[in-house]
């Protein structure tokens, strides 16, 4: 398994780095584009009854801790997903990009900011599952329900949710305006590939944005009800999806996600990311 992340990485990466922490953001793309792949094709598989399951992301790290070298394979892609972190959080405050200090430019540099923070959330995780076996026992704790009940609780969540409905909105304008194309180096792609990156970006976006969409749905409903908070995820988000329209439209959803996959491995390639050491 390392051996075939590893050449897939020597195929994808560009062969002329800046710098190590070019390579390092680079790393963290690329752990990103195995999350999705591996949601896309899992999910898949259980839409379309191949086997497979609903797969959340924290759900997939415990199944792949109890696989031989399955919390070394965690410890490594947790190790690459800070990687995606150290670079947003990088691209926050060195404003390389140049989107300055206008309100929508702040605006922008604090999505990068909030980005970089959930995928290091999910690195945490992985790490914390690799050592610990459950990852989310702090969270799943009667204690901490108890807590996220409380009236200021309550707002917060409430808060957050219209937070992942505004991010939901972003993601389809993403997909219909095509902006995505310009944080990548688009004239070092070749002609015959533009059209389907175009695409794929566009299909990859929007299954993000629908799942965010209802993930925020079901996170404001465990404010006012008894749902536990960590039912609030991909992969209720896509059990909802199942039961509501089914079976097609979460296939349809997973294969986005592996769609979404291939656009991140472009990146991981193509992606403008300047951290060149001064």
């Amino acid at each position: 398994m390392c051996l075939v992340l590893l050449t897939l990485a020597n195929l994808i990466l560009p062969t002329n780095l800046s710098s190590k922490r070019n390579i390092y953001a680079r790393s963290g793309l690329f752990a990103k584009a195995i999350l999705f792949l591996a949601i896309g094709v899992i999910t898949a598989m259980e839409a379309f009854g191949l086997g497979g399951f609903k797969a959340g992301s924290f759900t997939l790290m415990q199944v792949l801790a109890k696989q031989e070298y399955g919390k070394a394979l965690l410890i490594l892609w947790a190790v690459a997903l800070l990687g995606y972190l150290f670079w947003r959080v990088y691209e926050t405050f060195a404003d390389n990009e140049g989107y300055g200090k206008s309100i929508k430019g702040i605006g922008e540099r604090i999505g990068f900011c909030f980005g970089g923070l959930v995928y290091g959330f999910l690195a945490f995780k992985a790490i914390q599952v690799a050592f610990f076996a459950d990852g989310m026992h702090m969270i799943s704790s009667s204690k901490f329900q108890e807590l996220m009940h409380t009236r200021l609780a309550q707002i917060a969540v409430v808060g957050v949710g219209i937070g992942m409905l505004g991010a939901m909105l972003n993601e389809f304008y993403i997909a219909i305006s095509g902006i995505f194309t310009k944080t990548i180096t688009y004239d070092r792609i070749p002609e015959k590939f533009k059209i389907w990156i175009i695409s794929f970006g566009r299909i990859g976006y929007f299954a993000r944005g629908f799942t965010v969409g209802i993930a925020a749905l079901l996170l404001m409903d465990t404010a006012y009800t008894d749902q536990d908070i960590t039912n609030a995820n991909k992969e209720a988000a896509f059990s909802f999806v199942q039961y509501a329209f089914g079976n097609f439209i979460l296939g349809a959803i997973a294969i986005g996600f592996i769609i979404y996959s291939f656009y991140v491995f472009v990146e991981v390639r193509y992606r403008r990311i300047d951290m060149a050491q001064n």
